[in-house]
């Protein structure tokens, strides 16, 4: 018999090695104080405003009761890209989710895979109307700027009258345009002014690289986590 042999034998069942499992627990153990390092150095981004980490944002229906405006925009997203300022003076929104991926690469540890930030509110059981959105029922947000480049949805209501029409190639400076929030719009260039009425969106997704709240923002029963791999909330 081997001295291991006779070590093992002589040691009552049920008791934990404690050595050898404080040795196996060395790299688990490693890897989360990296990450929490990364979290606090900023590794893992946890910023929406970060233009190198895109994200999607998306809501079952959006109903913003002053309509909405949009500009050409250009945004630092590894370089240079052409992308779609949204500006929304007040929106109600039924849920909220947005969703972040990002790899995360450690001195010495090496990678820790791809990370996904769920930032989440949730719909209601029953679907809010556009109506009760507008009158304040929902997540409610104001002075949104949302930079996309894309942004679809499964059907867009914009109203308007014949005093307060709609324009397809406003300036992007003019007062209905800044009145929806965006105020750098440069002179001159193309521009929507849907500021006549109430706009209604439904099933909005928006691959975004930048989100900006100017007001107040309520956010029922919020939730914000982080997850191994690229599950969205």
């Amino acid at each position: 018999m081997t001295e291991e042999t006779r070590r093992t034998a002589s040691e009552p069942r049920g008791v934990t090695r404690w050595r050898r499992s404080v040795f196996l627990a060395l790299p688990a153990g490693a890897a989360v104080a990296g990450m929490a390092t990364a979290m606090v150095q900023g590794a893992l981004a946890a910023n929406l405003s970060l233009t190198s980490v895109p994200f999607t944002l998306s809501s079952r229906t959006v109903a913003a009761p002053t309509g909405i405006g949009a500009v050409m925009h250009t945004v630092d997203a590894g370089g240079a890209k052409g992308a779609a300022e949204v500006g929304i003076a007040q929106a109600g929104l039924d849920g909220l989710c947005v969703h972040a991926t990002q790899a995360v690469n450690l001195p010495v540890i090496g990678s820790l895979g791809t990370w996904s930030l769920n930032i989440s509110s949730p719909a209601a059981a029953t679907p809010l109307t556009p109506d009760q959105l507008a009158g304040g029922e929902g997540l409610q947000a104001r002075k949104l700027i949302l930079d996309a480049q894309a942004l679809k949805t499964s059907r867009a209501t914009l109203t308007a009258s014949d005093t307060t029409p709609n324009v397809i190639g406003a300036a992007a400076d003019g007062s209905g345009i800044k009145g929806s929030g965006i105020n750098d719009g440069t002179p001159g260039q193309f521009g929507l002014d849907a500021t006549g009425g109430r706009t209604t969106i439904e099933g909005l997704k928006a691959d975004a690289n930048g989100a900006t709240i100017a007001g107040a923002i309520t956010l029922p029963d919020l939730t914000i986590g982080i997850a191994h791999g690229t599950t969205s909330c």
